[in-house]
C-alpha cells in the first residue's frame, strides 16, 4: 500500500470505469495509474485538459471519425466511451494510487508489488488481447502476465502520449496492427 492513500481513494475511478466495460472484452489497455489531480482519468467525462491516452487513443482508433477539434471531442466524450465499450476496448490501472510523481524505477517497483492482484483481476477479465501502455507498466508487468499465459500483444512498450511522444503511440499502435498482433474492430 501505498502511503496516505485511503483504500476508497481508487472508488470513482473504478465506478467510471464501470460504467463503461464492455460485456466482452477484445482489447485491454494497461495504463500506469490514476493522475495526481482527482479530477481527471481516462473515463472521467468533464476533462478539459491533460487527458493525453484519451486523446490519442481514440485519434488512433477512429481516425478518420475523430476529429482534430478537441474541445468538441471532448464534448462527446460520453459517445466515444459508449462506442469504445461497444467496439470491446477497455482500461485498467496498473496501480491503484497515482504513482506519476515516482522515479521509473520505483514505479517498477510499484507495479510489481502489485502484479499478483493485476494478474487475477485480468485473469477475471478474460480480454482477448492485452497492450500495455508506458515503458513501466511493461517493465512491471509483461513477465507476470505471459508467465499467467495471458494474451499480451507488444514486445515493447507503448508509449504513454506526452512529452512528444503522441506520434510513437500512433506508430507503434500501428505496426501492433500491420503485424496482426493486435486485431482492431
Amino acid at each position: 500500500m501505498l502511503r496516505g492513500v485511503s483504500e476508497d481513494a481508487y472508488a470513482p475511478y473504478a465506478a467510471a470505469a464501470a460504467r463503461y466495460r464492455p460485456k466482452e472484452v477484445r482489447v485491454l489497455f494497461i495504463q500506469e495509474s490514476p493522475p495526481y489531480g482527482g479530477d481527471r482519468h481516462f473515463y472521467f467525462l468533464d476533462v478539459k485538459a491533460h487527458d493525453g491516452f484519451w486523446l490519442h487513443l481514440m485519434r488512433f482508433l477512429y481516425r478518420g471519425d475523430f476529429s482534430d477539434d478537441t474541445p468538441a471531442e471532448r464534448a462527446r466524450k460520453d459517445q466515444w466511451l459508449k462506442r469504445f465499450q461497444a467496439d470491446g476496448y477497455w482500461t485498467i490501472d496498473a496501480v491503484r494510487r497515482s504513482i506519476s510523481k515516482h522515479e521509473h524505477e520505483e514505479r517498477v517497483a510499484i507495479i510489481q508489488r502489485h502484479a499478483a492482484g493485476r494478474v487475477q483481476e485480468v485473469k477475471a477479465i478474460k480480454p482477448k488481447q492485452i497492450v500495455l501502455v508506458k515503458k513501466s507498466v511493461f517493465d512491471g508487468l509483461n513477465e507476470p502476465l505471459r508467465a499467467a499465459r495471458l494474451p499480451v500483444v507488444n514486445d515493447a512498450a507503448v508509449p504513454y502520449p506526452g512529452r512528444g511522444q503522441e506520434g510513437r503511440l500512433a506508430r507503434i499502435m500501428g505496426e501492433l496492427v500491420e503485424s496482426g498482433n493486435l486485431k482492431l474492430a
